[in-house]
């Protein structure tokens, strides 16, 4: 990797990143088969209505364990952990350098703005912002009830010194999370946020049912849950668990999107955010710990760099077997790359691209260079 040609890119480019759920590893395990196991159940005619509810819940039911009931966790300064610290780490440092690159920019022409775009639901981002201190906006607006808005977004923040009349620019994060939050919550046609307390309401529903769910693993498609449901017993419990999870406002890890009529305006809003984002001159966006495997997402991100010839696309693969992955997923539909404008990154033989090396081995190399 040039790192003198990525400095000089991104002290002239729109900067943009789209983070997935590699980046929180250890912390959270990845999704692994749960969308397609969603997306088969959706399809499947060899199981009965009640049948589907008892897998349905144990397909999210797993997810809930594994991720989205560790979430308070984050908030929560008094649990400690090697792997919270861990990941909490990584984006701080990250966050901090990034805010330094910004600031240090010399184009007068380029605001000082990072867009996040993420389809991450967990709070690390917004923990480790708040930690940093760093100037953000996440939509919210308000103190005792914030209201989520689009309009909230792309505010610029100077600040004036204390005994002078200089004024100054200050980099600021506009956190857009594309597949909703555990923070945001429907209330009279709004989004409201959540202080994650509903989470303890499902973890209640979950316990009395976690005995009687399926279990499975990376390896199982969905006839290994066809077959073990057959041996289980329906219950009201599945149901009820299945009722509290979603009011989540969250997308779930499946290719059906927010039930809800406002989650799902604010979904496709955000979507457009993304898109139009992409389609500014002289652009860059970075993807990490994303393997593009979402659609909706990938059309976007292959639509804009096929239109815009100013847009440069910098993938992070963790490993060889990660770049396959990113380079089948970027051919699904028979798309045609028109502008050469994507370039996938892998680390050195017998290495990693985990959150950690990223930032040593190239953001921080950046900001190195701009010093």
């Amino acid at each position: 990797m040039d790192i003198d040609k990525l400095k000089d890119t991104i002290q002239d480019c729109n900067l943009n990143f789209l983070i997935g759920s590699g980046l929180s590893v250890p912390f959270f395990s990845t999704l692994g088969n749960i969308e397609i196991l969603l997306t088969d159940l959706s399809k499947s005619s060899l199981v009965s209505p009640k049948e589907k509810e008892i897998i349905r819940a144990s397909i999210l039911g797993k997810y809930f364990d594994t991720v989205i009931k560790k979430n308070p966790l984050i908030i929560d300064d008094s649990k400690k952990g090697p792997t919270k610290s861990q990941v909490l780490n990584n984006y701080k440092s990250f966050l901090v350098t990034l805010n330094t690159i910004v600031l240090k920019r010399k184009s007068t022409l380029l605001n000082k703005q990072v867009n996040l775009f993420t389809t991450n639901i967990d709070v690390f981002i917004e923990k480790a912002l708040e930690l940093t201190q760093l100037e953000y906006n996440d939509g919210f607006q308000g103190r005792f009830k914030p209201v989520f808005s689009l309009t909230n977004f792309n505010k610029l923040i100077y600040k004036k010194s204390l005994h002078y009349d200089n004024t100054s620019e200050i980099p600021v994060f506009n956190l857009l999370k594309v597949h909703g939050s555990l923070t945001w919550k429907s209330e009279n046609d709004k989004v409201m946020y959540s202080d994650l307390s509903n989470l303890e309401e499902i973890k209640l529903k979950y316990d009395l049912i976690k005995a009687d769910l399926i279990e499975f693993d990376e390896t199982n498609d969905i006839t290994h849950f066809e077959a073990e449901v057959k041996s289980l017993t329906y219950n009201k419990g599945y149901s009820e668990f299945l009722s509290f999870y979603d009011k989540l406002a969250v997308v779930n890890p499946t290719k059906e999107k927010f039930h809800d009529t406002i989650l799902n305006l604010y979904y496709y809003e955000l979507l457009r955010v993304l898109s139009n984002e992409l389609e500014k001159e002289n652009t860059i966006l970075f993807i990490m710990g994303f393997s593009l495997a979402d659609e909706h997402l990938r059309e976007i991100v292959l639509r804009a760099a096929n239109s815009n010839p100013t847009l440069v696309l910098k993938i992070f693969a963790f490993d060889e077997e990660a770049k396959n992955t990113i380079e089948e997923n970027l051919t699904k539909g028979n798309t045609t790359i028109r502008y050469n404008n994507i370039e996938i990154f892998i680390p050195e033989p017998g290495e990693n691209y985990d959150f950690k090396s990223i930032h040593d081995t190239v953001f921080k190399e950046v900001l190195s260079k701009i010093d």
